[in-house]
């Protein structure tokens, strides 16, 4: 068996946020890196929404976060492994 990844993915209103780690929490915490990268930059445009827009750490009550976890050097018509 090769070595294996996780990949965190998280479907918002208007796009896919995804984190790579060896772990489904390190994939987390890409995912929520990614989700913090993206609400600092809309947060310095329009800065009167920072109310409704959350930080990381409650994303999750509004978000649900799926995992999925691959093979290196693998292949995969969803959701099953080929080669």
């Amino acid at each position: 068996m090769g070595e294996r990844f996780v990949v965190a993915e998280m479907n918002t209103h208007h796009f896919m946020f995804r984190g790579a780690g060896a772990t489904a929490a390190m994939a987390r915490e890409a995912l929520l890196r990614a989700w913090t990268a993206h609400r600092s930059a809309l947060l310095a445009q329009y800065p009167e929404r920072e109310g409704s827009l959350p930080e990381a750490e409650k994303m999750e009550e509004h978000f649900r976060i799926y995992y999925l976890e691959f093979e290196m050097d693998a292949g995969y018509r969803w959701p099953d492994r080929l080669v």
